[in-house]
């Protein structure tokens, strides 16, 4: 193939009108991620048929739950895949790259002009092994969508889950622009803002922004076994921004284990770079040095949009101030379960035996946590935004 997809791309795609380019689409892996994306479709006027390729308990809620049209188990992989002329692979990316050898074996069984694309979060290593893989009359441009959700399985399924969040393609440097702008405006039906990265740079910046976070995480929260014979108080004390910026060391490491395989170079420049950066930082506590990292730090986050949803999931923080009464949780989060808006998070800030003191009120959007706010404050509580 020729004419490779532009990597200076750095505006998202504005998707037209158009119901999408792909007659049939054939998601393996019918999870959250594979799930919300058929639902996602649906909500963008897609109107063309959806195949679900998964385990037969999942594709049987899927289908009570009208995710898809038409079900295949993992071992009809082949008849879903020759059947489709959009094949997105939604699992593990150990799971993705096993699938692109598989089908990349049936050869001229594939339709001539199918596109395969994935969800993985890293892209390098995915890349290759399509390069490897899949025949020439077969595109393949990576993806990762950057949305997601504490909960699993299909039944968490959110025709919602890619509105306003960021849909990273990575395409090889074979991959013809028109196929990349095709499969970016069919992504777009979901509502996700769609921008084209070159792998390596998608992996790095994935490195810095996600998987560092994350390892540092998980390191702060085990730093608490330093505190010894005070470890469960220090776990007591552990609120505000020590639990706030730790909330993503809970991660299962089944879930990274993956990422970080197939990323570990990067990270571990990066980390061999942090822990530099750590060092700096200990003799300028020793020497007062630290104004001007506080500053540049508060003003590159001031720069960081809110708007967006990115590679850490941001939740939007309502304070409410409570009495300190039996009940009173449950006359807060109640009326809010009636008008749909679901609370994911829910924590006492301070309070005082008998005089009440401040929730935390956590919600997956700001219109969500506005809407909380307006609730709240018609039913005579004091809320406000945690900015």
């Amino acid at each position: 193939m020729s004419g490779g997809a532009d990597r200076s791309e750095s505006e998202p795609f504005r998707p037209d009108s158009s119901e999408g380019g792909y007659g049939t689409l054939a998601i393996v892996g019918v999870g959250l991620i594979g799930g919300s994306l058929a639902l996602a479709l649906r909500q963008g006027k897609y109107r063309g048929k959806i195949l679900g390729v998964s385990s037969e308990s999942t594709l049987a809620e899927a289908r009570e739950l009208g995710v898809i049209d038409e079900g295949f188990s993992y071992a009809e992989l082949g008849d879903a895949v020759a059947a489709a002329d959009l094949v997105v692979l939604a699992g593990p990316i150990a799971v993705i790259m096993e699938q692109l050898r598989t089908i990349g074996s049936m050869g001229v069984a594939l339709k001539s002009g199918l596109t395969i694309t994935d969800v993985g979060s890293t892209k390098r290593a995915v890349l290759r092994v399509a390069a490897e893989s899949l025949p020439a009359h077969v595109s393949f441009v990576g993806g990762h969508p950057l949305a997601g959700s504490e909960q699993r399985g299909v039944s968490a399924a959110d025709p919602f889950l890619f509105q306003n969040a960021y849909y990273v393609l990575t395409p090889s440097a074979s991959t013809e622009s028109t196929e990349v702008q095709r499969l970016g405006e069919f992504v777009g039906l979901t509502g996700a803002r769609v921008l084209v990265l070159d792998a390596e740079d998608h992996d790095r910046i994935a490195a810095t922004i996600s998987h560092i976070p994350q390892l540092v995480a998980v390191t702060l929260v085990n730093s608490l076994e330093e505190l010894g014979s005070n470890l469960e108080h220090g776990k007591h004390l552990a609120a505000g921004g020590f639990r706030d910026m730790t909330r993503i060391a809970s991660s299962s490491y089944s879930v990274w284990r993956d990422i970080i395989g197939t990323n570990s170079d990067v990270i571990q420049e990066l980390l061999a770079r942090y822990a530099a950066r750590v060092q700096q930082t200990i003799n300028e506590v020793a020497n007062d040095g630290l104004a001007p990292r506080f500053e540049s730090a508060g003003d590159t986050r001031r720069e960081i949009p809110r708007d967006t949803k990115g590679f850490l999931t941001k939740l939007w923080d309502v304070l409410v101030v409570v009495e300190d009464q039996p009940g009173v949780i449950v006359d807060i989060c109640a009326p809010l379960a009636e008008k749909g808006i679901n609370v994911q998070d829910i924590e006492v800030l301070k309070v005082r035996e008998g005089e009440g003191g401040t929730l935390r009120l956590a919600f997956r959007t700001r219109e969500h946590a506005e809407t909380a706010i307006a609730e709240l404050t018609a039913r005579g509580r004091t809320a406000r935004m945690r900015e």
